[in-house]
């Protein structure tokens, strides 16, 4: 009987500690940190060739921090990755565009979230 219990509590743990990290976001960077899509991105927020510098680098660092996250299953550095990412942008761009390259990331994940869990 403990066995089963014991056995019990480690899967609901896993389950819990796997669903603290959702992969959607890591996703998004992923796809945001792709040359075309980013090429694309640095267009629409009409950056200079050094912003474009600079917020590629925080797209990268952002995507080795959330697969550094995910394989730790650590959530709050996975958090922290995330914060990192949206705190960077936003030393990096004027106001309008960090508000542009804002909606489309959160826009993004929310249509992914949406395409991974259908009503």
């Amino acid at each position: 009987m403990k066995k089963i219990v014991l056995v019990l509590t480690i899967m609901v743990a896993c389950v819990a500690s796997s669903q603290a990290i959702n992969r959607v976001e890591s996703g998004v960077i992923k796809t945001i940190n792709n040359e075309n899509v980013f090429g694309r991105l640095s267009a629409y927020l009409n950056v200079t060739d050094n912003q474009a510098a600079d917020l590629k680098n925080v797209i990268e660092k952002t995507q080795v921090q959330l697969e550094k996250a995910e394989k730790v299953g650590d959530p709050i550095a996975y958090a922290k990755a995330l914060h990192y990412n949206f705190a960077g942008a936003a030393n990096i761009l004027s106001a309008s565009q960090y508000a542009k390259y804002r909606l489309i990331v959160r826009t993004t994940i929310k249509n992914r979230y949406q395409d991974q869990f259908p009503l």
